[in-house]
């Protein structure tokens, strides 16, 4: 209830731009967007990563700023994007301000692809086909620094590039350091991870583009050869970036979760069960006759 109240309470705010005060709509209603969601995914399944692991609930909201000022920097070779209205808020009072939306962010798709996950449909089981070859973790790693690099070099080209360079990079790592990593559950037969985390960051790309195009501040996109049939702010061809960058926030957190102290954190690939830490998993209690 907290979070639907929260909502919309953002909601109006966008719709009033009563400045200074309505700037601040993008934590509030994304953090109603992600307790209503905690909510929801602890009555379907027993899980709340709220109640059963706040320190890591807490913890992600300061990865997720500094997850979003690492795409800020990279932003600043390609230059796809840029701010409006927030002319107001310059130095440290910019700082603040832009950390305070930034946090939500990993919450949200962490949280959308948990509940995707609990909205597949069962599937049957699929036999391993063991851990993917070391020849194909340092192709990929490869590939990531490459899609790094020619971004800085060629921006007007390989901007694009960008979204996936952080998942080609620290996802064979967490592989070959026994974490969780998209490439070991695909080459094991496992899509459901993938294809969540993509479906996740979709679909709060929906979210944060719809409120984004009535708010201000805002953003808006400049990006070569695509800039046109836009949905809200974005161009058409843009939202694709969105799929990668599920991936990507799945392999960078999973790779900075254990050097601060926490255990990986994953989706459980049997339907209907959500594994919200490997120390803190909730599963549905088995039925009993009486």
């Amino acid at each position: 209830m907290i979070g639907l109240v929260l909502i919309l309470l953002g909601e109006s705010m966008v719709a009033f731009r009563h400045r200074p005060w309505t700037d601040f709509y993008f934590p509030i209603v994304w953090l109603g967007y992600v307790l209503l969601l905690d909510g929801t995914i602890e009555r379907v399944a027993g899980a709340s990563l709220y109640r059963h692991s706040r320190p890591l609930f807490l913890a992600m909201l300061p990865i997720s700023a500094l997850f979003w000022w690492l795409f800020e920097l990279f932003n600043v070779a390609v230059r796809n994007w840029t701010y409006v209205g927030a002319e107001a808020y310059t130095g440290l009072s910019y700082v603040t301000f832009a950390t305070a939306c930034f946090a939500f962010v990993l919450l949200a798709v962490w949280l959308t692809a948990i509940f995707l996950h609990l909205l597949l449909p069962a599937h049957g089981q699929v036999k391993s086909a063991g851990s993917p070859p070391g020849w194909l973790l340092v192709l990929m790693g490869a590939l990531g620094l490459l899609c790094l690099v020619l971004p800085v070099l060629f921006p007007r080209y390989a901007f694009g590039l960008i979204w996936g360079s952080m998942y080609l990079i620290l996802d064979p790592i967490n592989d070959r350091l026994g974490r969780p990593s998209m490439i070991g559950a695909v080459w094991g037969g496992h899509w459901r991870l993938p294809v969540c985390f993509a479906l996740a960051a979709l679909t709060c790309g929906f979210f944060w583009e719809g409120w984004n195009f009535w708010a201000l501040p805002k953003w808006t996109y400049s990006i070569p050869y695509v800039n046109h049939w836009h949905i809200f702010e974005m161009p058409l061809l843009g939202w694709i970036g969105y799929l990668p960058f599920g991936l990507e926030l799945f392999a960078m957190t999973n790779f900075v979760l254990p050097l601060l102290g926490f255990e990986p954190l994953t989706l459980e690939l049997p339907a209907r069960k959500v594994q919200v830490t490997a120390e803190h998993a909730v599963h549905p209690e088995p039925a009993t006759s009486s």
